[in-house]
């Protein structure tokens, strides 16, 4: 996949299904009702049920790339969702230029039903599209090949890991 190109939904399914997640990945479209603030649009793509892992696509009208924002109203949706583990696109009308995230959560339980609280997020992200540099996406996105698990999809959006390899290849 060409990371220096600008978002096609079809292209990036495209590629999460047939050369990055696992072959479990179901594809399914649904558009989520939520929007205040920045997001304008939530649509769920699809899932991994042995990642445990959505993905969504997010549109949001701003020029700028608003990342805390985005991330705070992100978690509140996977919150209400129920959603720990979500792969999500963010993109823009305004810009050519997108956003590869995985976003994780703790999710609070009380008793038996799930509270709408969330703990220790977290959001790893990669910048993409004509403006971005992609060395660093094509090496932990496409060349290491599909996602085997829980752990390879976390190493591979970790800034930790990132920056080992870097200073390992300097």
């Amino acid at each position: 996949m060409d990371f220096n190109k600008e978002f096609n939904k079809v292209t990036v399914l495209d590629f999460l299904k047939n050369q990055f997640l696992p072959d479990d990945f179901t594809v399914g479209t649904e558009q989520v009702n939520f929007s205040q603030g920045l997001i304008k649009e939530i649509e769920y793509i699809g899932e991994s049920k042995n990642l445990d892992l959505k993905l969504f696509v997010v549109r949001h009208d701003s020029e700028n790339d608003p990342r805390v924002t985005l991330s705070r109203e992100t978690f509140r949706v996977m919150s209400n969702l129920g959603t720990r583990r979500a792969l999500i696109v963010f993109h823009s009308t305004a810009s050519t230029n997108w956003r590869l995230s995985l976003a994780t959560i703790t999710l609070a339980h009380k008793n038996t039903k799930m509270k709408r609280e969330y703990s220790n997020p977290r959001r790893y992200s990669f910048f993409l599209g004509p403006a971005a540099k992609t060395h660093t996406p094509e090496q932990f996105l496409t060349r290491k090949g599909r996602v085997q698990n829980v752990e390879d999809l976390k190493g591979r959006f970790s800034v930790e890991v990132v920056t080992k390899e870097f200073f390992k290849e300097l």
